[in-house]
């Protein structure tokens, strides 16, 4: 099949990963894949390097535009060169109302065939903006989980240590602090029972002050850029991620991290839902909140009470938190490898034009 892409490059932003994880996938199931380029950000790897001396011949099979929502648009000279046009993006709000540039979605879209969101949210808050005629769908984004080999093995879940995580750009939106502030007052509360649990911070923005380590027993925050074989050591160390988010479109480390036979605690709303299972991970409430005082965009507050409660029953019943963990490392490759999520978005996109 003869794809044309157009997405960003780069090994360090989400959707430049996303767009060098489908090209390499796509290839790899032997379809003609041409790109456009949304960015490139060195170094890519060489096969798909090579893909932008490849001149764009039309027509193409598909067009899938997976792009972050300010740079979602198509034009009509576009649109005639393919038999079916895709947008694919994410939204980690209950609407449109906070996005710059809403006013101007129903004029950016009109060329696309499909548009596709990650999760019911997204799809929620684009519906009442989306041009008359688009085809609606859900199919969320996928990852390369060839990174990420099963670490069942390293793991001492009977004894020792039991390690909390949470991994990522921990700003406002993951809410650290809810976390934070279980972990304190389970250490409060249970005292020399809850000794050997720990919080790890992994983070390569400075949003947490360094003194939250002196003031809270056995948490500790890593800054810093680190390597793959440092991420693979510290996910091998833990035993439960933390997930309180606000909003998500999919989770990397979630979902890395469960590859390498991890278990998760996660905010039931948003991206998560695409995956959380109970077979898999622990469902967290939330409430829902206003952004900002004066709109009408929401998203998920996780319940601190729910997470303490969680927190508390995966350390103190390591063999159940263990059986999903186990679980996770096949189900999740499975599930939400790029392959089994390029293949849901063919099949939800027929070609509409000879």
């Amino acid at each position: 099949m003869k794809l044309l892409l157009k997405v960003p490059l780069s090994p360090y932003s989400g959707y430049g990963n996303d767009g060098l994880g489908m090209i390499k996938s796509l290839m790899a199931q032997g379809h003609d894949v041409y790109v456009l380029p949304a960015g490139v950000q060195p170094p890519i790897p060489q096969a798909i390097a090579q893909l932008l001396t490849r001149e764009l011949k039309a027509p193409f099979d598909r067009t899938i535009v997976h792009v972050d929502p300010a740079q979602l648009t198509l034009s009509e000279s576009e649109k005639r060169a393919s038999g079916a046009t895709i947008a694919w993006t994410m939204w980690e709000y209950s609407t449109l109302s906070n996005m710059k540039g809403r006013s101007e979605v129903k004029e950016n879209l009109k060329h696309f065939d499909y548009f596709v969101g990650y999760d019911e949210v997204t799809l929620g808050a684009y519906e009442p903006r989306l041009p008359r005629g688009i085809i609606s769908k859900v199919v969320q984004g996928g990852y390369d989980p060839t990174d990420w080999p099963d670490l069942s093995d390293k793991r001492n879940w009977a004894e020792g240590p039991f390690r909390f995580l949470m991994v990522g750009q921990l700003h406002e939106r993951k809410d650290p602090f809810v976390a934070i502030q279980a972990f304190q007052e389970l250490k409060d509360e249970y005292g020399p029972d809850f000794e050997d649990a720990e919080l790890h911070l992994k983070t390569t923005i400075k949003t947490l002050h360094p003194g939250i380590e002196d003031a809270i027993p056995k948490l500790k925050i890593h800054y810093d850029v680190w390597d793959h074989d440092l991420m693979l050591k510290l996910y091998a160390g833990c035993h439960v991620l933390l997930a309180p988010s606000r909003g998500e479109g999919k989770n990397l480390p979630a979902l890395e991290f469960m590859t390498t036979g991890g278990t998760v605690i996660a905010t039931n709303w948003g991206g998560h839902t695409g995956w959380l299972t109970d077979e898999i991970g622990y469902k967290l409430d939330y409430v829902l909140r206003p952004v900002n005082p004066r709109g009408d965009a929401l998203n998920a507050r996780a319940s601190k009470e729910h997470l303490k409660e969680l927190m508390w029953r995966t350390f103190t019943n390591r063999a159940e938190a263990r059986k999903k963990a186990l679980a996770a490392t096949s189900v999740i490759p499975a599930m939400c490898s790029w392959d089994a999520v390029t293949q849901r978005l063919l099949d939800a996109t027929p070609i509409l034009r000879a």
